[in-house]
């Protein structure tokens, strides 16, 4: 019996094996599929890319190591899949160093392939090469060895907007073995002309301004499994400033939809151009900064003191109940003067209670005894750990007075709120009202870092009092809500919804100061063949998520903003307190599930939400995840850890089953719903066996494609009816069989414990 036991439950196991070992295959810009059934994917040991563009010209080179993880060699063949728009030339590929032969696969043959490898691989993510060209290599990797691949090809970039495109399907690294220990992808932009709005909508990336008809864009990171492909765009201008407008249209309303405009200095332009600037710094001293953060503070202070430029003119301006400050008047930037204000903030030391308004008033009066100078710009830094405890201390009285005293001057009030006793609802008003920024620093953070960070952003001002117009269309609900002043080596990027569209030909006007002068630069866009860009709508959807969240915690919660939030959130796949069941926090961060639960919390149990307090922890961070959302430049930055993004669907993994989200949108799914057979069995119109003729036929729609890439069982809307894709045992059955392989793995021990 013991021996009968131990071949069911080693034929059980083996089953599950061989059907969980080939979910998915391992593919990185190309695919890496196994030759057999007996064996798995390979590991990606690096991939780094390496891209230059001279004017519509992208040459890629791509290296990378293929690790076999397995005690024999194995028999693979790399796929290299072509988009059928793309017009790629001159590919290479070298092995170890040695050139090989690469086979060009027909539509035809390369969806033969792919049929095969999604059937008996269990992998419908290959369905997104449905319909592409394919250039193949095949090769052998030797048992625990490794392989290193480069491969080399050009391009013609597309352009969309005013804006030339680059893609790398970087994010099908996710299929190795393991964490990629490096990864990185640089590209070189040069042009005969200015580089501008150089943009990633799919990763962070730094920017460097190499010459003045030379960028680089850089994404580096270590110990990652890539998940999304990698997007630039960038425009190529004559002028001083760039732009490029991208558009995604509503697929339900004519004429509708959401944008996305670009705007940034031209890499032509220097800094030396840049506006001089007139700043104060008004600096909390009291008693609560003691110890770190008043350190932290004043080395920041001293490095911003040494950047500096020759035009400029400073004040510092130190507070607690009583306000101070080494000179009466702004100071020209000398050797002389920078040493005394040195010497000055070494001097610092917490005392005291906190004079907020007095304190913004004597900066303000600083900058106005300053006299006006018509090529320069204003702004206050104000840095503040604490409530207002001296003085005048309502919030309401402050934000006017401050507000009154700065009318005619249009300082920008830049705001850091240090720790978790500041007023929110105060700092948020004085810079919004002031024409500023607010910055929220949690214990923890490194204050320094973020002063010397933003100093960076704002130490060479190009274009301030920035206004847009949009003519040929109408917009709403447009983020940020505020546009900010330009710097050199900063960008803009604004989103909204369009209606009315007159034509395909519409501008955007752009007016401001240069160097104290009004300007004005017009830019011209044709949308004949804009529209399918999807990020754009979440994007802006992640901004808009978090600009009412922001009206949650300062009026609380009302049903018109939580049905906005919840449809939004289950629409595109958004973290949100109020759609957590289904669309899964992150791990960590500001979408995670417990930044998420602070806005449920009230742990006095008072009545009232943590987070509908001006002050304290649960506001300060429900305040730093909204502002986070509003300043969103990626679209996947609130998504949810089980949410699959493909062109317009987003699907979420709802236990065993991917569930397409528009069915909680359009047909009113209930979010608490729970997916067992008895669901299934009442809502399900029709049932298709993935793999089979028609859950092919099915995958060459290309809306059903984009959610059947999410998974080998997904629940979809298709033309007016539920399907259910489900692999030959139902997810259901499978549970069942996990169970009763758990059930015999517990009886196999006993009956040894007892023979023994």
């Amino acid at each position: 019996m013991k021996h009968m036991l131990r071949k069911v439950l080693g034929a059980s196991i083996w089953v599950l094996t061989i059907s969980s070992t080939f979910v998915s295959v391992a593919f990185a810009d190309g695919m890496m599929i196994p030759f057999g059934a007996e064996f798995g994917y390979v590991q990606v040991e690096y991939h780094h890319v390496r891209v230059t563009i001279e004017d519509s010209i992208a040459r890629t080179r791509v290296d990378q190591r293929f690790l076999n993880p397995y005690g024999e060699a194995i028999e693979i063949r790399y796929i290299f899949p072509l988009p059928p728009l793309a017009s790629i030339r001159d590919f290479q590929i070298q092995l170890e160093g040695q050139p090989v032969t690469v086979e060009k696969l027909s539509v035809l043959e390369s969806e033969m392939f792919l049929r095969n490898a999604i059937t008996y691989q269990s992998d419908p993510t290959l369905l997104q090469f449905f319909g592409w060209e394919a250039y193949a290599v095949n090769l052998s990797l030797p048992a625990s060895g490794s392989v290193t691949m480069v491969l080399e090809y050009s391009e013609t970039l597309p352009t969309h907007g005013n804006l030339f495109h680059y893609f790398y399907t970087l994010g099908t690294e996710r299929y190795s073995t393991a964490l990629l220990a490096d990864v990185s992808v640089e590209v070189d932009v040069l042009a005969q002309e200015s580089v501008a709005a150089v943009y990633s909508p799919s990763h962070p990336i730094l920017m460097e301004r190499v010459g003045p008809r030379h960028v680089k864009a850089t994404y580096h990171e270590q110990n990652v499994l890539p998940i999304e492909n990698f997007e630039l765009y960038f425009a190529v201008t004559e002028g001083p400033v760039g732009a490029g407008l991208l558009t995604h249209a509503d697929r339900e309303r004519d004429g509708e939809g959401h944008f996305l405009f670009l705007l940034s200095p031209s890499s032509v332009m220097d800094t030396g151009i840049a506006m001089p600037k007139d700043i104060v710094f008004v600096i909390d001293r009291s008693g609560s900064m003691a110890g770190e953060k008043i350190d932290q503070a004043k080395n920041a202070l001293q490095y911003i003191l040494g950047k500096l430029g020759e035009g400029d003119r400073f004040a510092i301006v130190s507070f607690d109940d009583l306000i101070e400050s080494p000179s009466n008047e702004l100071q020209r930037v000398t050797d002389r003067s920078i040493q005394d204000a040195r010497s000055y903030v070494s001097r610092l030391y917490d005392r005291g209670n906190t004079d907020i308004e007095g304190a913004l008033r004597r900066g303000i009066t600083l900058v106005d005894r300053a006299g006006f100078r018509p090529d320069a710009t204003r702004l206050i830094v104000f840095l503040t750990d604490g409530l207002p405890t001296a003085g005048i201390t309502d919030e309401r009285t402050i934000v006017d007075r401050v507000r009154q005293a700065n009318d005619g001057l249009d300082a920008s009030l830049h705001v850091f709120g240090v720790g978790y006793d500041v007023n929110t609802h105060l700092l948020d008003d004085l810079a919004s009202q002031n024409h500023g920024t607010v910055t929220y620093v949690q214990p923890g953070e490194s204050l320094e870092g973020v002063l010397t960070s933003f100093y960076g952003k704002i130490a060479h001002p190009l274009l301030t009092d920035l206004e847009l117009r949009y003519e040929g269309f109408t917009v709403t609900d447009v983020y940020p809500r505020q546009l900010p002043d330009l710097y050199f080596g900063s960008s803009i990027a604004v989103t909204g919804r369009y209606t009315n569209v007159n034509s395909d030909e519409v501008s955007v006007r752009l007016s401001g100061r240069f160097a104290g002068e009004p300007t004005t630069q017009l830019f011209n866009f044709s949308l004949d063949d804009e529209g399918e860009n999807p990020f754009i709508s979440r994007l802006w959807a992640t901004r808009r998520v978090g600009d009412l969240l922001d009206e949650v915690r300062v009026k609380g919660e009302t049903a018109p903003l939580v049905d906005e939030i919840e449809t939004l959130g289950l629409r595109y796949g958004i973290v949100t307190p109020y759609t957590i069941d289904i669309v899964q926090a992150q791990l960590s961060g500001v979408s995670s599930g417990a930044v998420m639960q602070l806005y449920h919390q009230d742990l006095d149990g008072d009545g009232v939400l943590d987070i509908n307090k001006v002050s304290g922890e649960a506001t300060i961070g429900a305040r730093v995840q909204n502002q986070t959302y509003q300043q969103a430049m990626q679209s996947n930055q609130a998504t949810g850890s089980n949410i699959t993004n493909n062109g317009d669907k987003s699907v979420a993994q709802v236990g065993y089953y991917a569930l397409d989200l528009e069915l909680f949108v359009r047909r009113g799914l209930d979010p608490s719903v729970s997916l067992d057979e008895n669901w299934v069995a009442g809502n399900v119109d029709h049932v298709i066996l993935f793999g089979s003729d028609e859950y092919f036929e099915l995958a060459r729609d290309s809306s059903a494609n984009q959610i059947l890439q999410a998974g080998s069982n997904v629940i979809l809307e298709y033309d007016g009816q539920i399907i259910a894709v489900q692999e030959d045992v139902s997810p259901m059955q499978n549970e069942t069989v996990e169970q009763e392989i758990g059930f015999l793995e517990w009886l196999l021990s006993m009956l040894e414990w007892l023979f023994n």
